[in-house]
């Protein structure tokens, strides 16, 4: 259980809707301070774009790796690698062919690309990882994130199943085109 205290990331508090955002947040001049970002208006326009919840509507995050979670989550993070990736997104594509318009910025990776834009659109989305989350963390350099609503993880796992039987193992084996 996670409250605004415990959170290294003070933006991060203020998009998972646990507090309102603090003033040199809002107007944009950590960003400059951090170097971030080229100018004042650069900065503000991240802020205005990026999507949030609303201050205050969230009291906590429980955080805890699926295996060990006590509630039903909202949405599931999954930290690995680009070849992973790949695999995931092509088993929440397995049965419909569909291709993902993901929001990806750099910027507030984990509360707005894994967190926010799964719990409030329902699909699921891809962050490269963020300053902060790679700055107050051991987050290797290899590992990106995918935040999946819970609703889609049935049909991730199916598609995964499906892709294990032949697609994944023909990977591996460096089989492209049988022969």
């Amino acid at each position: 259980m996670m409250t605004p205290r415990c959170h290294a990331c003070p933006d991060g508090t203020h998009i998972l809707g646990m507090t309102k955002i603090p003033p040199k947040l809002a107007n944009g001049m950590l960003y400059l301070r951090f170097g971030k970002l080229n100018s004042i208006k650069a900065a503000r326009q991240m802020v205005k774009e990026r999507p949030h919840l609303p201050g205050h509507s969230i009291g906590a995050t429980l955080v805890a790796p699926l295996k060990d979670a006590i509630h039903t989550p909202d949405v599931i993070i999954i930290a690995a690698n680009p070849e992973q990736m790949m695999w995931l997104c092509m088993a929440a594509s397995y049965y419909s062919g569909q291709r993902f318009d993901f929001k990806v910025s750099g910027y507030n990776a984990l509360c707005v690309e894994a967190t926010v834009i799964p719990f409030t659109t329902g699909k699921i989305n891809i962050s490269l990882g963020c300053y902060g989350c790679r700055g107050a963390s051991d987050i290797s350099d290899d590992l990106m994130f995918m935040g999946i609503p819970l609703a889609e993880m049935p049909r991730i796992i199916r598609g995964l199943g499906e892709l294990g039987k032949k697609a994944i193992p023909d990977s591996r084996a460096k089989i492209y085109l049988p022969l």
